[in-house]
């Protein structure tokens, strides 16, 4: 059994055009949404990083507390968790697989967050490397 989720993002059209087809955003969450969907920091994973990776960094009394914070790792597509080269099927499998940018990365997580929480807002985009890009692109 899995310790994540997978959002089930549909068909996604991509800023090359191209239309992906049954994409899937694999996520994870942390701590507790509040009554006003107030407390939200979303947490992308970075370059070849999976959830597991960044979860270190998330501990009570810390910056990333979960006691406070209803904290949302994505992983980025493409790191074998989203959909990915390894999970894609013909045509777009393996050398073939689209060019995701950091816009599309950012598109689909606010479809996650809007469709699976009804969250609008976020009070912070947290990320390093990859994952700070993101955090560009989100603003």
């Amino acid at each position: 059994m899995s310790d994540y989720h997978i959002f089930e993002a549909g068909d996604v059209v991509l800023q090359s055009g191209l239309t992906y087809r049954d994409a899937r955003l694999a996520y994870k969450t942390h701590g507790t949404l509040n009554t006003t969907k107030s407390n939200v920091i979303i947490y992308p994973t970075s370059y070849g990083a999976q959830h597991p990776d960044l979860e270190w960094l998330i501990r009570p009394d810390k910056a990333l507390d979960p006691s406070k914070y209803f904290i949302v790792i994505v992983n980025k597509f493409g790191n074998g968790l989203s959909s990915s080269p390894s999970n894609t099927p013909p045509p777009f499998d393996r050398g073939r697989y689209p060019h995701f940018t950091m816009t599309d990365n950012v598109r689909v997580q606010q479809r996650l967050l809007a469709e699976v929480f009804g969250i609008e807002r976020v009070a912070l985009v947290y990320g390093f490397s990859m994952g700070a890009q993101q955090a560009f692109h989100w603003v």
